[in-house]
């Protein structure tokens, strides 16, 4: 048993330089697990509740005082000197005291950054690398396939496309190292093209170029020209993701898309056949966040259409959620869920989600948020819970490429680790 013998939470700023919690949790006086939340901008309404203070002179009102307060005076009383050996028991006692279903209470910030912190000085104290402290029971691991997003679109990045990520996939490759190689020679590519074109090559949230484009297509075409120029074969090693986060483009019934300057509505029908068209074209395999978090009817037209060959990618419509997943698979309206731990609250819950996903043959993405932080925990997450996938942004920032190097360094100790490559995606 591991003793908690202090812990201490303080305000921090993340990537878009708004306020979040960072916490340190000590067990037996010498293992600190020190932990930094991200919080994202393309919200599913879904999502537990991240807690914020509201007061306009404190940071526009995003200041996180309240949560630093919640844990001084209603979390640590709670759990100083308590014993715990495992992340549930620890979890449990934070979800007793939030006791509500949406963390509202007390905050998913606030009970992410306790959750997260534990985790690490758990591993510390049994003297593991994170990745080792979700589950015992593996006997191998193997490195997950990047999705890097290299052009930003939708509310990542304001004056061009509706689609909010076009990510590149490295699967035809054998090894990592090889694989980031390709990653970022695309995206430097693409920085030249940009460039050398007169377009800007300012980033948006996750570190893509923002799509010079006021079109969904063209950026498509773009990249494809980029991967060529690098040397590489579109659709053999590298292939394309979406992420259109279309919750954000929903207006009544219709989908606002703009087309050429001009505000074009397609209904859920059009776009579906939309997609299907660009699948039919582009060597696309992955598809985030398709349509509406509610229109769970064509999310299971368009993966009956389409999902024996792209993954179809539940974010704002799971919400790492085992409830939403069980929706999801009785629907038979995804294939493949996104993993953010701070869209459920707690690294249990977020485990759960994953085993549960595991269960029912469904392919796991582990996530970033927009507003991230240079923790890497999740690249542990991704490779501990046998995730096919991480997404982290592209090649840029170190909030983003601090969890590529991550695993770098894992590599680097544990030589035996194999990179899944074609192999990441069952479908």
């Amino acid at each position: 048993m591991s003793k908690i013998t202090n812990i201490n939470s303080i305000q921090v700023l993340d990537s878009r330089g708004t306020p979040t919690l960072r916490s340190f949790v000590t067990l037996d006086n010498k293992y600190t697990g020190i932990s930094t939340v991200p919080s994202g901008a393309s919200t599913g309404k879904y999502e537990a509740i991240e807690l914020r203070d509201n007061n306009y002179h404190e940071f526009f009102g995003k200041s996180i005082n309240s949560c630093i307060e919640n844990i001084q005076n209603i979390i640590s009383p709670n759990i100083i000197n308590s014993n715990f050996n495992t992340i549930q028991g620890f979890d449990e006692v934070l979800l007793t005291l939030d006791n509500s279903e949406n963390k509202s209470n007390l905050g998913a910030n606030t009970l992410l950054s306790l959750s997260m912190s534990f985790t690490k000085a758990l591993a510390l104290a049994n003297n593991l690398e994170i990745f080792k402290i979700f589950d015992n029971d593996y006997n191998s691991y193997e490195i997950p396939v990047p999705l890097m997003n290299i052009l930003n679109g939708g509310k990542h990045a304001t004056l061009s496309s509706d689609f909010q990520e076009y990510m590149i996939i490295p699967l035809g490759f054998e090894n990592y190292p090889d694989a980031i190689n390709c990653c970022v020679k695309i995206y430097w590519t693409l920085k030249s093209y940009l460039e050398s074109n007169g377009n800007s090559t300012s980033v948006g949230d996750e570190g893509g170029f923002i799509s010079p484009y006021n079109n969904n297509e063209e950026p498509l075409k773009l990249i494809i020209k980029c991967i060529e120029q690098a040397g590489y074969k579109p659709g053999v090693e590298v292939f394309l993701g979406l992420d259109v986060a279309a919750s954000e483009l929903i207006d009544g019934k219709k989908y606002k898309i703009i087309q050429d300057n001009k505000n074009n509505y397609m209904t859920s029908d059009e776009l579906l056949n939309f997609y299907i068209h660009l699948v039919k074209n582009y060597p696309i395999k992955s598809i985030e966040d398709p349509f509406d978090q509610d229109d769970w009817e064509n999310w299971t037209k368009l993966n009956k259409a389409i999902g024996s060959q792209v993954q179809i990618v539940g974010d704002d419509l799971l919400v790492t959620s085992i409830n939403k997943i069980k929706t999801s698979i009785a629907k038979d309206s995804s294939n493949t869920v996104l993993i953010k731990p701070n869209q459920v609250g707690t690294i249990s819950e977020t485990l759960n989600a994953i085993n549960f996903a595991h269960k029912n043959n469904l392919n796991t993405i582990i996530s970033h948020r927009s507003g991230d932080t240079e923790d890497s925990f999740i690249a542990d997450l991704a490779i501990g819970t046998q995730a096919t996938q991480l997404k982290s942004g592209a090649p840029a920032r170190s909030e983003r490429t601090s969890k590529y190097n991550r695993i770098s360094e894992i590599i680097s100790q544990n030589k035996s680790i194999n990179y899944l490559g074609l192999q990441a995606m069952n479908i």
